[in-house]
């Protein structure tokens, strides 16, 4: 192979692997409002410290928000259900079960919102949400921007 066609597949494959963190979601994944206790809040800005202390050489980049997971919601804490998920753009995980859709099937988690330039989150409460976007990829929560890392890990 000539070392022209080799450098532009190793750059080709390098490019490929990178575009994962360059992926924005514009659908927006909150399906509701969700009011975590002290407990989750404290566990969520543990997850966004170990993610920072873990990843500096991601930090300069251009999202100002992280989102965080804080915890799983369960079903019976989301008031009218049902139009939220039918009316969201981001629960297909849930209405893939087919004929079998109970609220069991139901995977919902908590998103906060870490503001990386005030070093805190943006409210005390967070978003309702179902479908998680991959890790490491931008996408929104009600008017935010933010990368989504997960439990921080």
């Amino acid at each position: 192979m000539k070392p022209s066609r080799l450098l532009a597949s190793c750059l080709c494959t390098a490019l490929l692997g990178c575009s994962h963190f360059d992926t924005v979601d514009n659908r927006d994944h909150a399906i509701d409002v969700y009011y975590p206790n002290p407990n989750e809040i404290q566990l969520a800005q543990n997850r966004v410290s170990r993610y920072r202390q873990n990843n500096p050489a991601r930090l300069p980049q251009a999202t100002r928000y992280l989102a965080v997971s804080a915890t799983r919601v369960l079903s019976y804490e989301i008031q009218d259900l049902w139009p939220k998920l039918i009316n969201s753009e981001t629960t297909a995980s849930f209405f893939a079960h087919g004929r079998k859709l109970t609220y069991s099937n139901l995977d919902a988690y908590c998103i906060m919102i870490y503001d990386t330039a005030a070093n805190r989150f943006v409210s005390d409460r967070g978003f309702v949400t179902v479908d998680l976007p991959p890790r490491g990829s931008v996408a929104r929560w009600d008017g935010y921007m933010a990368r989504y890392i997960g439990s921080g890990s």
